[in-house]
C-alpha cells in the first residue's frame, strides 16, 4: 500500500478514537419525572364528565371515567367533575399534588 493511504487510515483512526473520548460523557439522562402528571378517575361511574381544576377547566374524561393532566402545579388543588348528560351528576376532591405520578379518584352523586 504507498505511504499515503496509510496515513488516510491512521487520521480515519485517530479521528474516531478522539471522539469516542470526548462524547462518551456527553449522554444526559433525564429524571423520570420531576413535574406532576394527574390521572383523574371518576370512580363510581363510567361517563364523560368535564374537569375543573381550581375553577378552570381542565379538560373531558373519555367513555371510561379517566382524563391525565401534565400541566397541573405542586400543591394543594380543588379538582371538579360535572356530568355531560341530563343527570348533571357532580363530584369534587380537594387533594395535595406531588411530583411525579399522582391519582385523583373522584366519587359522583
Amino acid at each position: 500500500m504507498p505511504k499515503k493511504k496509510y496515513i488516510k487510515i491512521f487520521i480515519t483512526l485517530l479521528t474516531i478514537a478522539t471522539l469516542t473520548l470526548f462524547l462518551t460523557g456527553c449522554i444526559v439522562f433525564l429524571p423520570p419525572s420531576v413535574y406532576p402528571i394527574v390521572e383523574i378517575k371518576i370512580v363510581n361511574d363510567n361517563w364523560v364528565y368535564e374537569i375543573y381544576v381550581d375553577g378552570e377547566y381542565a379538560g373531558v374524561t373519555s367513555d371510561s371515567g379517566k382524563l391525565t393532566l401534565h400541566t397541573i402545579d405542586e400543591g394543594y388543588h380543588l379538582f371538579e367533575a360535572y356530568d355531560t348528560s341530563f343527570t348533571k351528576r357532580y363530584g369534587k376532591k380537594f387533594q395535595e399534588i406531588h411530583s411525579g405520578y399522582n391519582k385523583v379518584d373522584i366519587s359522583t352523586k
